[in-house]
């Protein structure tokens, strides 16, 4: 039984890997180079930022109008400007501290554009409403740059804590740019199209687009849609060096055959740590992609012998943030590749196995794609509308009822009732008869997601919803522990490190680590 139980915990474990997993990775990438001129009329300001379900905390960061003087198309990117943007994103995230009132979660946004002086603060109705599975939130404002004699629009695009919106993530769609990105790029534009009416705003104009994670996807499409000319007809003057797109994080929902790089589109950054797994799905081996240049964090595999100075740089400041303990450690450098003897059930790490976590997460992501789901159109056939339902009742519901879901409680649950004697009789029942109607695998898990909800507290989703989740879930996972079970058990084994590295803390921690306007000190917490 003791094998039975490691295979099952292996396959419900990867339910949450595919729960977190929404966007994409192109072929070239930047060495990571940056350019850390610094800007001594830069001035400190505090923000509060989203980060797990509880609360929101305490950041800061280094902003000056100076900023706006920086080329966006120069070859590497200023570290300064940088971890500006990063901040923009991190107060565009739903603030937890409102509670249940949506007309206040952007509060975080709306108090740091007031401090940095942006007037005509503008929030979108997917920003301060519920949102539903194919909505976005966004906020702009606006402030004259008199020493360059134009006005500088700011945008900050919601990344998370957006609920029903999770299952717009996977609203792929046959063909083209990613469906769901692509329909939030058009909702982007027109209001930006809008608010230049609303606020009579004409002549020379810089826009700094910012957007983490969902955000980012739908930030990218919108920034190389401008460059291609989106706003011309807006009665203001908008050249490429004119537009800051500076997007962390985000999936991919381009297509490389639209030709995504080259210097139409060198405007464009995407700040990627490679540990993430979130930036490897919208799949590149589908077609998708990202519009201009990458610049990816420090990691084991791209940095060298200097990269154990930069690890603990960065993690000063990790561990100094109040907000480290949603994410708990920084695992990204504990992954270790397992192996698993069919036989008698034995899980051992496999020495021999040197690969790296961002190697093994692009090869998982390629074997879901490839092997699995097998085409674009088969995802949409099979997997897309079971996806999005589920995501859209888990995400969105129960944070409409004031309470977001709690995954780590849910998750605790699942490996807790797998151990539980009960159940041993069924599963074993199971594995003799996986397709079975009555003792198989979807009535196993159905009624083992049931318990297991209910012990987190989440008793509110319906038997109809139950079974889709069930239906699409074992379809995928079982099928890649068939496929490969040691990807499949070594996934699970790093649970904890696939899911860590998406959170923002990391990112803003690396980049203050380089920024010479923080100077290393973690007197910002």
């Amino acid at each position: 039984m003791k094998k039975v139980r490691k295979m099952i915990a292996v396959l419900l474990s990867m339910v949450m890997i595919f729960g977190l997993v929404a966007g994409g990775v192109e072929a070239a990438a930047a060495s990571g180079k940056y350019n850390n001129m610094s800007f001594p009329h830069a001035k400190r300001y505090t923000f509060r930022y989203n980060s797990g379900y509880d609360r929101d905390w305490d950041g800061c960061m280094y902003y000056t109008d100076d900023y706006f003087n920086l080329d966006p198309t120069a070859s590497t990117p200023n570290i300064s400007f940088m971890t500006a943007s990063y901040c923009i994103t991190l107060t565009a995230m739903s603030s937890n501290d409102a509670g249940d009132n949506w007309s206040k979660k952007d509060q975080n946004i709306k108090a740091l554009f007031k401090k940095l002086g942006f007037k005509n603060y503008y929030a979108s109705e997917g920003f301060i409403n519920h949102p539903q599975t194919d909505s976005i939130g966004f906020a702009i404002g606006s402030k004259k740059l008199a020493d360059q004699n134009c006005t500088l629009i700011a945008v900050g695009l919601r990344g998370a804590g957006y609920g029903s919106e999770w299952g717009g993530n996977f609203n792929l769609g046959r063909n083209g740019q990613h469906k769901d990105f692509a329909a939030n790029k058009e909702k982007l534009l027109a209001a930006l199209k809008q608010y230049i009416k609303d606020n009579n705003i004409k002549g020379h104009v810089k826009l700094w687009l910012n957007g983490y994670s969902r955000g980012g996807a739908v930030a990218n499409l919108t920034a190389a849609a401008i460059d291609e000319g989106a706003l011309k007809d807006t009665g203001i003057t908008l050249g490429q060096k004119d537009l800051y797109a500076m997007t962390f994080e985000a999936p991919q929902g381009a297509m490389v055959s639209d030709g995504l790089t080259g210097s139409k589109y060198n405007n464009i950054w995407s700040f990627i740590n490679p540990n993430d797994i979130v930036p490897l799905v919208a799949m590149k081996e589908y077609g998708f992609g990202r519009y201009g240049r990458v610049w990816n964090y420090p990691t084991q595999g791209n940095t060298g012998s200097g990269y154990t100075a930069k690890r603990k740089a960065m993690e000063k400041l990790f561990y100094a943030m109040e907000a480290h303990e949603v994410a708990e450690e920084y695992k990204a450098d504990s992954f270790v590749n397992y192996k698993i003897d069919l036989t008698d059930g034995i899980i051992a790490k496999d020495k021999a196995n040197k690969m790296l976590l961002p190697e093994f997460e692009q090869k998982l992501v390629g074997t879901i794609a490839l092997d699995l789901v097998g085409t674009r159109a088969n995802f949409v056939n099979e997997y897309q509308n079971g996806f999005r339902t589920i995501l859209t009742v888990i995400m969105g519901e129960k944070l409409l009822n004031g309470n977001e879901l709690d995954v780590n409680a849910f998750f605790a649950a699942l490996q807790k009732n797998l151990q539980e004697e009960p159940m041993e009789a069924r599963i074993s029942k199971a594995v003799a008869t996986p397709f079975d109607t009555t003792y198989g695998f979807n009535t196993v898990f159905k009624d083992l997601v049931v318990e297991s909800l209910n012990d987190a507290g989440i008793n509110y989703l319906s038997p109809a919803d139950l079974t889709v989740f069930v239906t699409n879930v074992v379809k995928l996972l079982a099928g890649l522990f068939m496929v490969d079970p040691d990807m499949a058990v070594t996934t699970v084994m790093n649970i904890k490190t696939l899911i860590n590295c998406h959170y923002p803390e990391v990112s803003f921690a690396w980049l203050m680590s380089m920024d010479p306007q923080y100077n290393g000190l973690a007197d910002c917490f």
